[in-house]
């Protein structure tokens, strides 16, 4: 390396090269969600709550034929991906000195020192 640069590896913008097991299995998520299928059974419509001609992803089929449980649960999981988890945070404070001086007179000790 020369003094802190980078002398090597890839030049920039240049694309990753092309994996098409991914590929395959993005396609086929895309097209899991994707809403190309129309209801024309009137009772799968009426499950899903809504009209008989209406256009759905395969997703929302097999959700509306799960329990309302599994359902939740799976909406649950999904969130996930959408929202930021919560991380626990810890703080350890610990105070030195004079901790019972007021805000007032710690502003006329440092103005004094100011003066000085």
């Amino acid at each position: 390396m020369a003094k802190g640069r980078k002398t090597g590896g890839r030049q920039k913008g240049t694309p990753n090269k092309p994996n098409p097991l991914k590929e395959t299995l993005r396609n086929q998520s895309v097209a899991y969600f994707e809403a190309n299928i129309t209801i024309d059974d009137e009772e799968i419509a009426a499950v899903m709550h809504m009209p008989k001609g209406a256009i759905v992803s395969r997703f929302d089929l097999d959700m509306a034929m799960m329990e309302p449980k599994d359902r939740a649960a799976i909406q649950e999981r999904l969130l996930r991906y959408h929202t930021p988890q919560m991380q626990s945070v810890s703080a350890e404070v610990s105070l030195s000195g004079d901790v019972t001086t007021t805000i007032e007179s710690r502003l006329a000790q440092l103005a004094a020192e100011n003066d000085k």
